[in-house]
């Protein structure tokens, strides 16, 4: 008998969990809820915030300041000034994005050690110095032609397989250094040869500063003074040969408290603070004033606007001088194969980088980055952004100088790379093509979201010039959006697909904007881009059930008997614990957990029998009625998600 009613049981029309039931289908509800919550606007001034998230969700970006290394975009801990990746783009205007300024090669030269350092002569020529071989080129027009200073050491200067200082320079003069001396040159010539005075002989020298006005020459852990008319002596070492705290002396900075001195010993770098005698102006032996993370040496250090910069091998720090003489740095801003050499102008630092990989073209480079330090990201994180850019054959190599130079009267950069020669920032040319990564958008969600739109507001545009935005998704989807209508303000807002025009959906988007010229003199420039987005949440449904729970119905004609208490037992038993069970109506299956159960006033027509039909007949008493169960149906499944 129970097998009979069993397979009957299986027959009814809905399945909840592992039990059957018929229902009353003219009293069934069902609809979906809204996963889109209205929220209010608690902001003080009106924004994006404030518009109706029923519609599509916009994300905006109108300054690129605060530059690089921001790969989300919009999370909780993102900046709106701050974007991922960049070639060839300027994003140091407030509310602009341009190209950048394009390089030319203008000096060849296959010598190792292209160390570079400049100075003014007394009758105001900028002298520009450039190390090769045994040699130095002395140029005073960004070196369009050079005077070749030949052998002023009689041997070789200091090679790149020595990572300490060749060149220093004092503002007026010039000091090389190798084959055991350091000599001084003043404009295109060296000054003569008087000891100790024009050249000074320190046997095994491998490197050479200016510091607060004191020359200073090192020998491997001694660190020495050059005074004119001084022959070089162990009397006038600030760290004598017995120091021991470092190998070699790898960098020396003055600042406006003191001199710091940098080295390396074991795989790490140390930095010295060196003082000043206030009454005899000697300068103290070095102190310790900070260490770097084992693993991670000093290359190089510059001091501007307060701060020191510290090059390591590993990429650059900020530090700020606190106390008397100690070195707080602050978090490390990864460069590939470190920052040899830096040069202060305006707000701006810039530094060598070598063996930059283009995100958008593969291609690898070598030239400079730029560091703000009017803004932070973070506490001793400043902005900083790639920027001019040599290629072809044998750019990647080390960039072993940079200077800022004046030709006629506009300022450029100028640059030496290992083995190739000198590149210069150009004096009107923009590079071709710019790219910007501006990092992943979620939105705020993790659910889906499908890109629905695009603007872009841009200066007018000259022949030859477009802006472009490119919107990426994490599931490889992608669709681009061109602005190059000569003189068009604006394209207005685009829609935007995929070129077999399907959506572009995932849980993240990428845009990428680029900007093109083929009138080389001009570049275009971007004010502000949009992309908006519609969200795909999952669409919840809330179904009411109306079971009945009945000692006795039909179905198909055939009578089913049911323990009516115990099928009411068991629903309450799902809505108690919130488990998830599989619904089933006809072909449809979802996961849904119970919300609520009620036997709404009317719903009971009478006290059920003792179910004296049911096996094993011995039933409590229940109400024989309609059961209202309330389901919730809930997301299930695997979803696979590209690598980011």
């Amino acid at each position: 008998m129970a097998g009979i009613q069993d397979s009957v049981r299986d027959s009814l029309p809905i399945k909840l969990g592992e039990r059957n039931y018929n229902i009353d289908l003219a009293k069934m509800g069902r609809s979906t809820i809204d996963p889109i919550r209205q929220g209010f606007d608690t902001q003080g001034s009106p924004g994006e915030q404030s518009l109706n998230q029923a519609g599509v969700w916009k994300r905006t970006r109108n300054d690129w300041q605060l530059g690089a290394g921001q790969q989300d975009g919009d999370t909780p801990e993102s900046g709106p000034r701050q974007y991922y990746k960049s070639t060839g783009i300027n994003p140091w205007v407030k509310n602009e994005l341009t190209l950048l300024k394009d390089t030319q090669f203008i000096w060849s030269d296959t010598d190792d050690n292209l160390y570079m350092a400049s100075a003014t002569a007394s009758n105001g020529t900028e002298w520009a110095y450039l190390c090769a071989g045994s040699d130095v080129v002395a140029s005073d027009d960004q070196f369009a032609t050079g005077t070749t200073i030949s052998n002023p050491l009689g041997g070789a200067i200091i090679g790149a397989t020595e990572t300490q200082s060749a060149i220093a320079s004092d503002g007026t003069n010039v000091y090389v250094a190798g084959n055991g001396k350091v000599q001084k040159i003043t404009a295109n010539a060296i000054t003569g040869s008087v000891a100790n005075t024009d050249v000074w002989t320190l046997a095994s020298v491998d490197g050479v500063w200016v510091a607060n006005g004191y020359l200073l020459a090192s020998v491997e852990d001694r660190l020495t003074v050059l005074s004119v008319g001084t022959a070089p002596s162990t009397n006038a070492d600030i760290a004598s040969s017995s120091f021991n705290q470092v190998a070699n002396w790898q960098t020396v900075v003055g600042t406006s408290v003191g001199i710091f001195a940098g080295g390396n010993q074991g795989g790490q770098g140390k930095i010295y603070y060196i003082g000043i005698n206030d009454s005899t102006a000697a300068l103290i032996g070095p102190v310790i004033a900070a260490e770097l993370p084992q693993g991670e040496k000093i290359l190089s250090m510059a001091e501007y606007l307060g701060y020191v910069i510290l090059g390591t091998n590993k990429g650059f720090r900020l530090a700020s001088i606190t106390g008397q003489g100690y070195l707080s740095y602050g978090p490390r801003i990864d460069i590939t194969n470190g920052v040899q050499v830096f040069e202060p102008q305006g707000e701006h630092m810039w530094f060598g980088w070598k063996d930059y990989i283009s995100p958008f073209d593969g291609t690898t480079r070598g030239g400079l980055g730029r560091i703000g330090l009017s803004e932070w990201t973070d506490q001793l994180v400043p902005a900083y952004a790639s920027d001019l850019m040599a290629s072809g054959t044998g750019t990647d190599e080390d960039i072993q100088g940079v200077l800022t130079l004046t030709n006629n009267g506009t300022e450029m950069r100028v640059f030496s790379i290992k083995g190739k020669g000198v590149y210069r920032e150009h004096a009107t040319n923009y590079v071709t093509t710019g790219s910007i990564d501006e990092g992943r958008f979620r939105w705020g969600i993790s659910e889906l979201k499908v890109a629905a739109s695009v603007d872009l507001r841009h200066k007018a545009l000259a022949s030859g010039q477009s802006v472009a935005i490119k919107v990426d998704s994490d599931d490889g989807n992608t669709g681009t959006v061109t602005s190059d209508t000569t003189d068009s303000l604006t394209p207005g807002i685009q829609p935007i697909l995929t070129s077999a025009e399907a959506n572009i959906d995932g849980e993240y988007l990428v845009p990428t904007i680029t900007l093109n010229t083929t009138t080389v003199t001009a570049t275009p420039t971007l004010y502000r881009w949009t992309l908006r987005a519609i969200p795909m949440p999952f669409v919840a449904e809330v179904l009411s059930l109306p079971v009945i729970l009945t000692n006795h119905t039909e179905y198909d004609k055939r009578d089913v008997y049911q323990d009516v208490y115990d099928e009411y037992s068991y629903i309450k038993s799902l809505l108690e614990s919130r488990t998830l069970v599989k619904f089933k109506m006809g072909a449809e299956e979802k996961t849904v957990y119970v919300a609520g159960v009620a036997y709404e006033p009317g719903s009971i027509g009478q006290w059920s029998d003792a179910a004296q039909h049911l096996y094993p007949y011995e039933r409590y008493r229940w109400v024989d009625g309609v059961l209202t169960v309330q389901l919730i149906t809930v997301q299930t499944g695997v979803t696979t998600y590209r690598a980011s």
